[in-house]
């Protein structure tokens, strides 16, 4: 991770200091998640972690537990033409996504 710092003068009055802004930059890594003939397949993320899939409405529709990441696969019927929450949880690390079926 890198941090960037940033000093912007200000008019002084009295004892005040310089405003001083805090912005962070990571490189993203991009993940997809394909859910095609029943099938949901998540590429782009490596390691062991629990991948949980919620519906829209926040009821549990799967559980994932430890499972190995790299080309993870699974069969699994969601409803088609909905919207799920994806929450993949690594060491140190919660990613969520939102996935549509169609």
């Amino acid at each position: 991770m890198c941090v960037f710092l940033f000093s912007f003068p200000q008019k002084s009055f009295g004892n005040e200091r310089p405003t001083t802004l805090v912005s962070s930059y990571s490189p993203t890594t991009i993940v997809n998640l394909i859910y095609k003939n029943g099938r949901l397949s998540i590429k782009g993320l490596t390691g062991v972690g629990t991948i949980q899939i919620y519906s829209i409405i926040g009821n549990k529709v799967a559980v994932f537990n430890q499972v190995d990441l790299y080309d993870f696969q699974r069969d699994i019927a969601l409803e088609p033409k909905t919207m799920f929450i994806v929450r993949i949880e690594t060491a140190g690390e919660i990613k969520t996504y939102k996935l549509v079926t169609r």
